[in-house]
């Protein structure tokens, strides 16, 4: 949508093939609803990170910030850089690109996917399918019902210019299932092998049990092939590994066999320790508070099932006497996981790897293997931490490619 509004405004007519039968679908879920739409801290990208850095300098954050207060939607900020539309509210920031769309005389033709692209005479088609829907119905609650697709139809239209701006992988149920990467490969575009990022790990599942819906700040080291990834705010253990934010951030780097560490230690103690000064810090838990069983020693600092974890790891009964105290140190400070992997795309909430960025031109997002094709976001590979990061770079790439 960055990109069409800005190509029409430049005076081109601009057509929008949307494969959803609403536009926008995937940017009125982000930041749980509440639309974080970009970040002012430093950047924080992955894939071919100097790239994002060469586009975000011709459009900085600020800048971004300004093109959405522009289209109508205040932003304000929150922690870690993170900034939101003053209403909290994502369906506001897909209102306004669909407004400032249809002021700029935007056409879009939803329930239409594009599944071939090429190019004669210096003129590009695009061929694909327009889906035929029966009319949705309102439920009691007010909530729409979908329509069923009634029938196929074939699509295409030609054109001066394209640009290829349909995401990646992740999350297949808003549209982007990885189908779009053949519109650039296509035309000689090289791919780095398309994975799940920011994504919950997979884990073994033995030292889960009773951990199922517990939530803990921590800190986190995922190590594979002799290299160490690290993390740190809250973690969410599930019944098959660990989600949250904070384990999420390692999920472009989660294989199969790697190990992960959690501290616990900031959401136990109140503060990130080692092991021996976690140690000093039960001591005098039992010092204050005399005759204490293993199953009272963690009562006020832990939630009843992590504390219970903690001293299945260290083999310790509730009714026991407080007893191991350095092995329970240890198992606060390096409760230690081994990693499957992480749950896939229908998980994920980004994709890395795509579309080599070397073949494209950092200034416009033009093809340098086919004039005239642009590609813009998800579908390149580049791939933001949680925060923000990646809507900022669909937001900057797309403005670009529009404007080239």
């Amino acid at each position: 949508m960055f990109a069409a509004i800005a190509a029409a405004r430049r005076g081109d007519r601009v057509t929008v093939a949307e494969r959803g039968r609403k536009p926008l679908k995937k940017l009125g879920v982000t930041g749980n609803g509440r639309g974080n739409l970009l970040n002012v801290g430093p950047l924080d990208f992955y894939g071919d990170a100097d790239f994002a850095r060469q586009v975000l300098e011709q459009i900085p954050a600020q800048e971004i910030r300004a093109l959405w207060e522009r289209l109508g939607v205040p932003l304000v900020p929150e922690n870690e850089g993170r900034m939101y539309p003053a209403c909290f509210l994502a369906a506001a920031a897909v209102d306004a690109l669909l407004l400032e769309a249809n002021r700029q005389g935007v056409e879009i033709h939803t329930a239409v996917q594009v599944n071939r692209l090429t190019q004669s005479g210096g003129r590009f088609q695009a061929e694909g399918t327009h889906t035929l829907y029966q009319p949705d119905t309102l439920r009691k609650s007010g909530k729409a019902k979908p329509g069923a697709a009634l029938a196929q139809e074939a699509w295409k239209m030609t054109c001066d210019r394209v640009i290829v701006a349909a995401g990646g992988a992740a999350s297949p149920m808003h549209g982007t299932d990885g189908s779009a990467y053949g519109l650039l490969t296509c035309f000689g575009h090289r791919l780095e092998t398309p994975r799940p990022a920011l994504c919950a790990l997979v884990t073994e599942t033995g030292p889960l049990q009773g951990l199922e819906g517990q939530r803990a700040r921590a800190e986190l080291c995922l190590t594979a092939g002799g290299q160490s990834w690290q993390s740190r705010g809250e973690v969410l253990f599930a019944a098959d590994g660990v989600s949250g934010i904070a384990a999420m951030q390692l999920g472009r780097f989660a294989v199969e066999g790697a190990n992960l560490s959690i501290n616990l230690s900031p959401g136990v103690t109140g503060e990130r320790m080692d092991a021996p000064k976690a140690m000093e810090w039960l001591k005098r838990r039992c010092l204050t508070r005399p005759g204490l069983t293993a199953g009272e020693l963690l009562t006020g600092a832990a939630a009843p099932g992590l504390a219970g974890a903690l001293l299945k790891r260290c083999g310790m009964n509730p009714a026991d006497a407080a007893g191991r105290l350095e092995e329970l140190a240890r198992a606060i400070c390096d409760f230690r996981l081994k990693v499957r992997g992480c749950r896939g795309f229908e998980a994920a909430q980004v994709t890395a790897g795509g579309a080599l960025t070397g073949d494209f031109d950092p200034l416009t997002l033009e093809s340098r293997l086919c004039p005239g094709l642009y590609a813009a976001g998800e579908i390149l590979n580049v791939d933001g931490g949680c925060c923000g990061f990646n809507l900022m770079f669909a937001a900057a790439s797309g403005w670009l490619a529009g404007k080239g």
